[in-house]
């Protein structure tokens, strides 16, 4: 019964010890190249940004804000930028740049 178990221990070593596929490394991946991104500014009317103060100083808690409305002498806003990043598709971006 010995010789069994060392025959077992002996085959089990030695499937053990050949290479198996699900411990190689894989192969290294190739770096990816960095997404282009398109930036668009768009300015909005200033009546975006006076309502943006207003619903502000009414949703605020402190007591002396609501007075700031019937002023005449407080300065405007300037016109708010709304700044969208959007991703370019890789299509887009591996374009090369036709010369004329």
């Amino acid at each position: 019964m010995s010789g069994a178990r060392l025959l077992l221990l002996l085959s089990l070593l030695l499937l053990s010890a050949g290479r198996s596929a699900a411990q190689t490394r894989p192969d290294p991946a190739v770096p990816a190249t960095p997404q282009k991104e398109l930036t668009v500014h768009l300015t909005l009317p200033t009546v975006v940004g006076l309502i943006g103060e207003y619903a502000g100083i009414l949703t605020s808690k402190e007591k002396g804000k609501l007075k700031t409305l019937s002023k005449q002498g407080r300065s405007t806003t300037s016109n708010p930028v709304l700044i969208l990043t959007i991703p370019l598709p890789r299509v887009w971006a591996d374009r090369k740049v036709k010369a004329k």
